[in-house]
């Protein structure tokens, strides 16, 4: 038989195989994790403390299975908004891992609220036409409900940017049956239900930032609601709301307050004056840090030993500290009582008072004084009021638990909202879940406008050419593209967590457009002057639109009028002219195909009055004959001698004045031409013309 060993006194051969069984077991240990299924994890992300309770769901409210809180070892929020993002989510951590090795469960998902900061709430009714005699079920009062939600929503967005705030939470106040007010609407038949909500809008900034501290710690969220709505259920449950009831949520950064009547939450309201500030007063007076100030502010000893930031060590009484933070308390109070009256209109039957700020000494009797109410009836939270909560009796709930236990109760009774995560053309947004968000709402996120998913083919382009009448259609468009996590989709597919879409708006179709050169060669185009029966005339190859010449390529616009005019050869010219008949081109006979130059001569072979009276009284460009005022100087322009007329103003003409003479658009004719001399040398725009110039414009 084997001698056992005596107990700690292994051989060493034995401590390989030891250290082999530890790792084993640790290995093992964390196998036996279990997932969190059904475990609600709540989250209070407040601006002193971070408070997570691991809950379950009942048929009357919630059990309390495990608490955690972790202070933030540094300010990292203020006034109930988020700075320090990192900061947050590593205390989330903490939280979490503390609770995962109490509980042995793997957490995965967390419901959370956020505080009032820059809070807006809209009231709103909205009709409902319900299904032809059909009795009113639960889930249709859900539809109804969430119809109601999410035309708040699209009504608040019409009026405000809808990228900068989100819904976080809304309350029934009223329902009404065909016009007639209904508090159980189950079981009764109509044509339309009109429900009454109000709900509640946050900075998108101050959201994003709590989702984002919540996403690095490792956890998805799995609902959001306001912090003053999550305090009110745990506080004020539905069958108190007949009563008219304030609840004030104090904490270190924002009081939040939540007021109900006939049955419902009517109004929510906030303030940055908080905890904090009466923290700060201490600060400043006794020169201290912040956590010793938190320290002397909640202390209940009567005399209390502390260091300031000079390291001198100080003793104090409780009554001088509070004759100190006496001021802040009585602006606390005031800043409540504000609120409170401002949500209500009147002083309400009772008050609750929660969160950690209202445990401050006297903050109660004087919130009383200020809405001249009954001190009994302003009461701090405790243990005691939280209904529906059932906890074990060692667990140490008080007034700043209200939120967190509010938060996991709403989330188990399906108050709170499910923001789905989706990405839209590359960038990440929170959208309310209501079951049937498809890609159609997400083009207010992606800040596309429905119409831009339907463009029209370019417009056409309709002109005549030669007399003939041309019509370009313009390019069809490219249609819209719709991509659901890479394959196609529709408007009214529906969208779920984790989903990438991709919406790229349709694009109209190019205006049809044409050029000159898209139906003439330019380089054959070619226009110069010459005289022909005493009268300066175009000749040559050049286009004309709406009656008046081009030169060089030009765009064509809706109803021009083109014509390709062809007078290069002697026929053509005499043709266009209305003369028969033998001419002569620079005093020689020529055959009617001879091509023409700038500056030829063309005359009658007969004497004029022969032949007069078939010639054209008009000059081809709608110059005037040549006129014979003795004091116009006389010029030769591309060959042709002729008497230039003055200005109007009786100066003698410039150059540019001759180049007028021989186009509608001077500009163009010069751009274009190659040579533009007088007397051989280069013209200016601006030179006087004399007697016996020769002027060039080729």
């Amino acid at each position: 038989m084997e001698k056992k060993r005596p107990v700690g006194r292994p051989k060493k051969s034995d401590k390989p195989v030891k250290k082999a069984v530890k790792k084993k077991e640790t290995k093992s240990t964390a196998a036996k994790k279990s997932p969190q299924n059904d475990i609600i994890f709540a989250l209070d992300i407040g601006t002193r403390t971070v408070v997570g309770v691991l809950a379950k769901k009942t048929p009357d409210g919630c059990i309390i299975l495990d608490m955690e809180t972790a202070a933030h070892e540094k300010r990292c929020m203020s006034d109930g908004q988020i700075e320090d993002i990192k900061a947050v989510s590593d205390d989330i951590k903490k939280v979490k891992k503390a609770l995962e090795q109490r509980r042995g469960i793997s957490l995965s998902t967390a419901c959370i609220a956020a505080a009032g900061r820059a809070l807006k709430t809209v009231r709103c009714s909205w009709e409902y036409k319900l299904p032809t005699e059909k009795m009113i079920t639960d889930e249709i009062l859900k539809v109804t409900e969430l119809d109601a939600v999410r035309r708040t929503c699209a009504d608040f967005a019409s009026k405000n940017d809808s990228s900068a705030f989100y819904c976080v939470g809304h309350s029934v106040i009223s329902l009404s049956l065909d016009g007639f007010k209904v508090s159980k609407p189950e079981g009764h038949r109509g044509e339309r239900l009109t429900t009454e909500i109000i709900a509640a809008f946050l900075p998108a900034y101050v959201v994003e930032s709590l989702c984002s501290a919540v996403d690095e710690s490792g956890l998805e969220i799995s609902g959001i609601t306001l912090e003053p709505i999550a305090a009110m259920n745990a506080v004020i449950p539905s069958e108190l709301r007949l009563i008219n009831l304030a609840l004030c949520d104090i904490g270190a950064g924002t009081s939040d307050v939540a007021v109900s009547r006939d049955g419902s939450v009517v109004a929510y309201g906030m303030s940055t004056t908080a905890g904090d500030e009466i923290t700060e007063v201490l600060m400043k007076e006794l020169l201290v840090d912040f956590n010793t100030a938190e320290m002397l502010k909640t202390s209940s000893e009567d005399e209390i030993v502390y260091t300031d930031i000079l390291l001198r060590e100080n003793l104090i009484n409780k009554n001088r500290v509070l004759e100190i933070i006496a001021p802040a308390i009585e602006e606390l109070a005031k800043v409540v009582a504000q609120e409170i009256l401002s949500a209500n209109a009147t002083p309400p039957q009772a008050v609750f008072l929660v969160g950690g700020g209202s445990k401050i000494e006297g903050l109660a009797e004087r919130v009383a004084g200020e809405l001249k109410m009954d001190k009994s009836r302003v009461i701090i939270g405790r243990k005691e009021l939280f209904r529906r909560i059932i906890s074990p009796e060692d667990m140490p709930l008080d007034a700043e638990h209200a939120t967190p236990l509010g938060i996991a109760l709403s989330y188990g009774e399906g108050v709170s909202y499910d923001f789905t995560t989706i990405t839209v053309n590359g960038k990440k947004l929170r959208a309310l879940d209501t079951r049937r968000l498809t890609i159609f709402e997400l083009l207010n996120f992606a800040k596309i406008k429905p119409e831009d998913l339907i463009a029209g083919a370019g417009k056409s382009l309709s002109f005549t050419l030669n007399g003939e009448p041309v019509t370009l259609r313009g390019e069809p468009a490219k249609p819209s593209e719709i991509l659901l996590n890479g394959e196609a989709a529709s408007l009214n597919t529906v969208v779920a967590k984790g989903d990438e879409a991709v919406i790229v708006p349709a694009k109209k179709g190019e205006n049809a457009s044409a050029h000159i050169s898209d139906y003439f060669e330019m380089q054959k185009i070619k226009s110069f002057t010459v005289n022909a029966f005493g009268k300066k005339t175009r000749a040559g190859v050049f286009v004309m639109i709406n009656g008046k010449v081009v030169f060089g390529d030009r765009r064509i616009n809706e109803g021009d009028e083109i014509v390709l005019v062809e007078k290069e050869t002697l026929g053509k010219l005499t043709a266009s002219l209305g003369i028969n008949g033998d001419v002569l081109l620079n005093g020689k006979k020529a055959d009617n195909s001879e091509l023409l130059n700038s500056g030829d001569i063309i005359d009658y072979a007969k004497p004029f009055t022969e032949v007069a009276k078939s010639v054209s009284p008009a000059d081809e460009v709608g110059q005037d004959p040549v006129q014979t005022n003795e004091n116009e100087p006389i010029v030769t322009v591309n060959g042709i001698e002729t008497r230039f007329p003055a200005r109007s103003d009786g100066k003698p003409p410039i150059f540019l004045d001759v180049a007028a003479a021989f186009s509608d658009d001077p500009t163009q004719l010069l751009a274009h031409a190659g040579v533009i001399t007088i007397n051989g040398k280069i013209a200016r725009l601006d030179e006087v013309i004399h007697n016996g110039d020769v002027i060039v414009i080729e």
